[in-house]
């Protein structure tokens, strides 16, 4: 039997240890072009360092026990992936590789049990907006399948071959297998009817600065790893300014977390500020 064991304070240092953002832009043509297109749907969109966080040992310093709650054997490039994955669903541009101009802050939300939010706020000194996209499910694909009569084993008596045949063939009959079986292999889509932008006013410009500092974004460690959490949401924030990157992702923040309320105001400011938080 596996042993599960969290170890709070190793979670807390991870946490909790200072980080410099400093993310200069490499500009690297394999990666996305100057406008920020990424080459294709498997780029990933974030500086490979943002995968780790402090605390983080790797393969070769690991002791021979191994915990799977345990912060120092996780890290995000999965989350990472799967978060640059849905990223291309919304046609968005790479943010970490070149400057694209205008400073640019981004939220994507991704809920278990809701769609994907993704907003973006464009900074100009002539007048900001919010852009609110949202994709009608979860990305990726998935495979529904039927125990098949011919797969039970060769001792399998006939009463149990006429079983296994009737459902076989009832549930392959099933309109509502057959429509969860397309809904499985459809690809996602942006809801362009719910799609709204809005114009963010200089002062709604500079409180969110304001939480941004009060939570000290730019010394957040990117990466904070929740291993053995299943569920909840990631809140993955990008900052995109002429002097540099920095993205931070959380799972499920808690409603007090600083870092929650600057997310929170970009949702209070969008169209989904109805949609539910956790």
């Amino acid at each position: 039997m596996s042993r599960i064991l969290l170890l709070f304070p190793l979670l807390l240092a991870a946490c909790s240890s200072p980080y410099d953002s400093a993310h200069s832009y490499p500009q690297n043509p394999a990666v996305s072009n100057t406008e920020g297109h990424p080459r294709d749907s498997t780029t990933f969109y974030f500086p490979a360092a943002d995968s780790l966080h402090p605390a983080y040992l790797p393969k070769s310093k690991r002791p021979s026990v191994v915990w799977n709650t345990d912060v120092r054997f996780a890290n995000c490039a999965d989350d990472l992936k799967g978060a640059s994955y849905t990223l291309t669903y919304f046609d968005a541009p790479v943010l970490s590789n070149y400057y694209l101009g205008t400073d640019i802050i981004r939220f994507l939300w991704e809920r278990s049990f809701h769609r994907p939010v993704l907003l973006t706020l464009h900074y100009s000194s002539e007048g900001s907006t919010l852009r609110t996209q949202l994709l009608d499910k979860y990305p990726g694909f998935h495979t529904l399948t039927v125990f098949h009569p011919d797969s039970l084993a060769s001792t399998a008596s006939a009463q149990e071959r006429v079983r296994a045949w009737k459902h076989y063939n009832e549930t392959m009959a099933d309109p509502v297998f057959q429509r969860n079986v397309a809904e499985g292999k459809r690809r996602a889509a942006q809801v362009k009817a719910e799609e709204t932008t809005v114009p963010v006013t200089p002062e709604q410009w500079q409180h969110l600065q304001e939480l941004l500092a009060q939570t000290e974004f730019p010394k957040m460690c990117p990466c904070q790893p929740c291993p053995g959490l299943l569920d909840g949401a990631s809140w993955l924030l990008e900052t995109h300014t002429a002097s540099g990157y920095h993205q931070v992702a959380r799972r499920s923040p808690e409603e007090q977390d600083g870092f929650r309320r600057a997310c929170e105001y970009l949702i209070d400011l969008s169209s989904v500020r109805d949609e539910e938080r956790y």
